[in-house]
Order: C-alpha cells, then structure tokens, then sequence
C-alpha cells in the first residue's frame, strides 16, 4: 500500500481555530446521518447504478455527522472559506498540483462499538487519490485493508457487489493524530472506527482529488 504521511500540517492557532468552529460554535451547522456515515446513505443514494441503502450490514453501521464543504457536483459551503487555509497548506505537502473535488467533514462518537470498524468502503468508483486530515487525537482507527477495487476489474455495478461480499483483511491502521494527514489511493478499500472511552468523538476531514501525476513516485 502506497501512501503519504505528514504532520504539523498547520499552525497550532490555526489550528485551535477549526477545532473551535467544528465544535458547533459560532453556529456551524452538522448534518445527522441516520443509515450509514461511510456512504451517507441518507443523499448519496446509489454506487454506480446501485442501491445502496439496506446492503451495509448492520455491525459495519455507524450513524454520525457530516458536513459537506465541497460537493463532487461543485457546490460550495458558505464556511468552505474557513477551511481554505487548510486546502492550500494541505497542496503544499503534495508533489504536485492537484485538483480537489470533494472535501466532506465527518464527525463520529462513542456508540460502544469498541474493536468493530465500519463499512469498508471507497469513496468515488473513479480513478482519484483520497485524504484524511485529522482535526484531533482520538482513539478511533481509520482501518486500510489489503483489498483494493480495481478500476479494470469489472463494470461499476459488479466492483459494488463485489465489494459488498468480499471478505477483508486488515493491512494498517492509521491512529488520529491531531495536525497530521494520510494521503492513499482512492481505489483502497477503508473504514473508520469509533472512538470510545475518553475518547467522546471523532472528526475528520475526508478529502478526495484528482492529479495527472503519480503522486507517490516522487514522495
């Protein structure tokens, strides 16, 4: 598995600043996601062609919080410009230029699902790279798992179903550090865990973009 790891990605008051906006001061608004907070079942209603809604077993589901600052469709959050700062720092760690599509914030809690991940999943059946900027420290684990989704190894549809049946093995896992990133292929499979004991919640910010460059040949 390729991938790029940084820390101390901003500065600490900068940081402190974003913590405090996600927090819900200053009346940032969280979405609540009932059905599944890896694929947000409650918008985002189909994978290709397909259904996703009542495919995730239960013991993979987490509801939680989302908060779209970017959607793939272009449209902007009125407090994406908080986050900008972030986006460019988030550049300047990168090889290349690259163009985001996608930034999603997701805020997760203790639900005594101590040891269990969540859906394994991908974030977009197109080829792009993915990114996970962790806003805290917490306990709850992004997992990587050996399985991949091969852009060539079948039509939207079929990779799905595939996905959805497969069994996993887990490869990493990526403990939240506060101020730092982790940067993989988009195709990789991944879940989030929820965070337990002193650990109240989780937030992170997913982020997904395309390059023309291989972004880990030069890192």
């Amino acid at each position: 598995m390729k991938y790029i790891q940084r820390k101390e990605v901003v500065g600490k008051t900068y940081l402190s600043r974003l913590n405090k906006i996600v927090s819900g001061q200053n009346g940032f608004p969280w979405y609540f996601i009932s059905e599944d907070i890896s694929y947000d079942l409650a918008t985002d209603m189909k994978f290709g062609g397909e259904e996703i809604r009542n495919t995730v077993p239960e013991k993979e589901r987490s509801i939680g919080f989302v908060h779209m600052l970017l959607d793939q469709d272009g449209v902007e959050s009125p407090w994406l410009p908080h986050f900008l700062p972030l986006v460019d720092a988030i550049q300047d760690t990168l090889p290349h230029t690259v163009e985001f599509f996608r930034l999603r914030l997701a805020l997760i809690t203790d639900i005594g699902k101590e040891g269990h991940h969540n859906c394994p999943h991908t974030d977009n059946e197109e080829d792009h790279y993915a990114a996970l900027f962790y806003l805290h420290d917490s306990n709850g684990d992004t997992v990587f798992f050996d399985q991949y989704d091969d852009p060539n190894s079948g039509t939207v549809d079929e990779r799905w179903h595939r996905g959805r049946n497969q069994e996993y093995t887990i490869h990493k896992r990526v403990t939240p550090e506060a101020n730092s990133l982790f940067v993989f292929d988009g195709h990789q499979f991944h879940a989030s865990t929820n965070p337990y004991g002193d650990h109240l919640y989780r937030v992170t910010l997913n982020i997904n973009f395309k390059c023309d460059h291989d972004i880990f040949a030069s890192n």
